[in-house]
């Protein structure tokens, strides 16, 4: 199992994220996570305008489809190989939400 060049990419797009969260005055992750339930809740209602209805409920479905899915990029069938796919696509789903989410939080501040 190689994880060279993406397992490094994926540690250093994580180290983004949280330097992102450290800059003066951004969101930090605590609020970024807690904000993510009213994120989408005010995406689904087509209230927030940096994320549409059909994109968050679009993302959403097929996070849950793939996770759930046998037909996988590995099969789950092979133990813990079979599951490296599913963790990486959850991550990078969690990593896209904590950026949606600290975009939000900054528009929540915003907002009269």
């Amino acid at each position: 199992m190689a994880t060279g060049r993406s397992g490094r990419r994926g540690g250093r797009r994580a180290w983004e994220l949280y330097a992102e969260t450290r800059r003066p005055g951004a969101p930090r992750l605590a609020a970024r996570i807690g904000a993510a339930p009213r994120l989408l809740r005010t995406a689904l209602r087509g209230e927030y305008p940096y994320l549409s209805r059909g994109k968050a409920l679009a993302g959403a479905l097929l996070l849950a489809a793939y996770l759930a899915s046998p037909l996988d990029a590995v099969p789950d069938v092979i133990p813990v190989i079979g599951w490296v796919d599913d963790a990486g696509v959850l991550m990078w789903a969690l990593r896209a939400l904590v950026r949606e989410s600290g975009r939000f939080v900054q528009w929540e501040r915003a907002a009269p």
